[in-house]
């Protein structure tokens, strides 16, 4: 996969989360791939992540990627740096940092670690 290849696959993933749309998310998973949010428990397979996926979609009223730096070092591996636009429960508008590092074969994530604080979105 060319790098805008994979530029392409971490905008559609993005839309797809903003979208509240799950499986499309998910589709991008390798059937055994693993997904570990912040320092929660790590996630393996499709059906969890898409599982997982659906249910912080409903945690939070609303959703806007915003895809600030996506690097390609090769070997399979890419670093994304997202702001995650969102609203907390009173209504005030949040930005919230969010990088993302991915390992993929082909056009399958294998592995996705989200290294980000969502507690301001939370609380």
């Amino acid at each position: 996969m060319t790098t805008p290849e994979r530029e392409r696959m971490v905008r559609a993933m993005c839309a797809a989360v903003d979208a509240g749309d799950a499986e499309a998310f998910g589709a991008w998973f390798a059937d055994n791939a693993t997904y570990t949010f912040g320092n929660g428990e790590t996630l393996t397979g499709r059906d969890a992540i898409v599982a997982a996926t659906a249910g912080a979609a409903g945690a939070l009223p609303w959703v806007h990627h915003v895809v600030d730096q996506i690097a390609d070092p090769g070997g399979g591996q890419l670093f994304c740096r997202f702001t995650i636009k969102t609203s907390a429960s009173d209504g005030t508008e949040l930005a919230l940092p969010c990088v993302t590092v991915m390992w993929v074969d082909g056009m399958r994530v294998t592995d996705y670690r989200v290294h980000m604080d969502i507690t301001p979105a939370l609380a």
